[in-house]
């Protein structure tokens, strides 16, 4: 794999080509010193701040790369306020979202609760990128300024604690580390510049743990994918930040069997540039974005070893439905059609339904979770 040269696909604005060149004049210099580990190269092209992809472009909606659920309807926020309520009737507290955006689910979030009357003390709004940190505070400001107040936008974790922390499409994005194997062990993936001085990969050394992970899977020489350290370094994170209460993650991935399974002898990485997917993370170095699915028995074993429960683990179509989402649609005939098609669109299998996943921890909070009601498949991931 080569970042040498640009599909003829990958059509650059004027801002982007001078982007573009800066940031390989970066890379490359970087490179000059050795090779990288794919999960700091990873690291660099998301979130530097002066040549990630999060600092720089429009990301979500129409104009970026992706849309994710808060930005397809209300739904997703309401459906969960449903979830929170009564562990802010139990034990109040805060709530945590981690990788926050613009804001759209904490605002829809906070209207759901201030219309049940469960408000949370304060809501934490956890987002690297200053450039969307400002977008948010200024939604905040304009849209729910009577709970202004209560809504902090941060860098980083907080010197609190909380009880709910959530996380929609963030694990994704974290660094990933990629191998390949080798004899029966799991060789890192460096990012280096080949012969030629184009960006490629290269074998590195053994990944012990990884080998040691994977040993009962058989794999065959070859066969590339990825670990997930940076999702596991992330739950570390929001166990340290719960009180009493419940963390809950929402992304795309699948359990341990089917995530390294034969077929998928690639990984799971993909990129994506101007809506346009794609398996080459090494052209256009933070312009465009890069994410792994997520091995959600990977985060349950981690979950667990952190001394917290596993409270349910299934689809997001599953999910919502468990949380009645579609049960409130408006009266009006036209907007009922359009909210229907939002539901569709969250919950349907060949939709976002199957795919997106919701796992849960819990402390000190043993009441079931009412999303999980329907089917839980937690026994997936033993």
């Amino acid at each position: 794999m080569s970042g040498s040269s640009l599909p003829a696909w990958a059509a650059l604005t004027p801002p982007e080509k001078a982007a573009l060149a800066h940031n390989e004049r970066v890379l490359d210099a970087r490179l000059t010193q050795g090779p990288m580990a794919f999960a700091d190269y990873m690291e660099w092209a998301l979130y530097d701040d002066e040549c990630g992809y999060y600092a720089r472009r429009e990301v979500f909606g129409a104009r970026g790369d992706y849309v994710t659920a808060p930005l397809i309807s209300t739904h997703l926020a309401r459906a969960l306020a449903r979830q929170w309520t009564p562990i802010l009737i139990a034990h109040g507290g805060s709530i945590m979202e981690a990788g926050s955006g613009n804001g759209q689910l904490a605002i829809d979030t906070l209207k759901a609760l201030g219309a049940a009357g469960t408000l949370p003390e304060r809501y934490w709004m956890i987002e690297r990128s200053a450039r969307l940190r400002a977008i948010a505070r200024e939604r905040v400001a304009v849209e729910i300024p009577q709970w202004a107040d209560r809504v902090f936008a941060v860098a980083d974790w907080p010197d609190a604690k909380a009880s709910i922390i959530v996380a929609n499409e963030i694990l994704d994005a974290l660094p990933a580390a990629r191998f390949r194997m080798r004899g029966g062990r799991a060789h890192t993936l460096l990012v280096t510049r080949d012969e030629a001085g184009a960006r490629a990969f290269a074998e590195g050394p053994e990944d012990a743990q990884a080998t040691a992970a994977l040993a009962d899977l058989a794999l065959v020489d070859g066969y590339e994918s990825e670990t997930l350290p940076g999702a596991v370094d992330f739950l570390q994170q929001a166990s340290d930040h719960l009180a009493r209460g419940v963390i809950l993650l929402i992304d795309y991935g699948f359990p341990r069997s089917e995530f390294y399974h034969p077929d998928r002898h690639q990984g799971t990485l993909m990129c994506h540039f101007h809506q346009q997917a794609h398996g080459d993370p090494l052209i256009l170095p933070g312009l465009q974005d890069i994410t792994v699915h997520v091995d959600f028995t990977a985060i349950a074993h981690a979950g667990r070893a952190l001394g917290l429960d596993l409270a349910g683990y299934t689809s997001q179509g599953v999910f919502l439905l468990g949380l009645g989402i579609g049960e409130d649609l408006p009266t009006d005939e036209f907007e009922a059609l359009r909210e229907i098609q939002a539901v569709k669109r969250l919950t349907l299998p060949h939709e976002m339904g199957e795919l997106f996943k919701v796992i849960a921890f819990e402390r000190g909070y043993k009441a079931p979770l009412r999303g999980f009601r329907l089917l839980d498949r937690s026994r997936a991931l033993a």
